[in-house]
């Protein structure tokens, strides 16, 4: 009979022990499922905006309007193709061909315009940081105009500020604002009174790849 007590005393122990280790086991699974934030939220050590890795290069194609600071021609179509290389968050540098097509304000015939320039881009913020990532460009190239009254060569410095944003990670849409201060240039009619000159401006919208 001794031997059957001691039996039974060691199966009611081990079988308490089994029992208060599943309800400790329930105890910490609801704890954990407690401290769960609900839904897809992530945990408080995760950040709440995943950073998206910013493309190295992207090529762009822009349409938009052209205008001429002085009465040398009306405004018109302008065009742009561009390749962007970032050198970090922050900087980039820039190529561009430009060209536009232009009616003279007095004869009626057209102004081309081709220019080929090279800038560097300052990213005013960085592209997570606003809905839209500002920026400002600086640079210099070649300007030529063919048409009535063209000049083959100027210098150009355009200044540009604008704006983008990366729809998906391959894709970029934006817009930009330029001023095309222009050196050495000469657009004026044989017989008009007044000298005029390649100075402009420029409205552009713009999309393309990132990659």
């Amino acid at each position: 009979m001794s031997t059957r007590r001691h039996a039974a005393a060691a199966m009611t122990a081990a079988a308490t022990m089994a029992i208060a280790g599943a309800a400790g086991a329930q105890d910490a699974r609801r704890g954990e499922q407690r401290d769960r934030p609900a839904g897809n939220v992530p945990r408080a050590d995760q950040p709440l905006i995943q950073r998206i890795p910013e493309p190295t290069i992207a090529i762009e194609g822009g349409f938009g309007v052209l205008g001429y600071v002085s009465a040398t021609a009306g405004v018109g179509p302008t065009w742009n193709v561009r390749v962007t290389g970032a050198m970090s968050p922050r900087v980039a540098v820039e190529a561009n061909y430009t060209g536009s097509a232009n009616e003279r304000a007095t004869r009626g015939t057209s102004l081309v315009m081709t220019s080929l320039d090279a800038g560097v881009r300052y990213n005013v913020l960085r592209a997570d940081e606003a809905i839209v990532q500002p920026f400002v460009v600086a640079g210099v190239g070649y300007t030529g105009w063919a048409g009535e009254g063209g000049d083959a060569f100027a210098l150009a410095v355009p200044l540009t500020a604008g704006v983008e944003r990366l729809v998906t990670r391959n894709v970029k849409l934006g817009a930009r604002f330029s001023y095309r201060p222009a050196f050495f240039d000469d657009l004026t009619l044989r017989g008009a009174a007044t000298r005029t000159g390649g100075d402009s401006w420029a409205l552009l919208a713009h999309g393309g790849g990132a990659f």
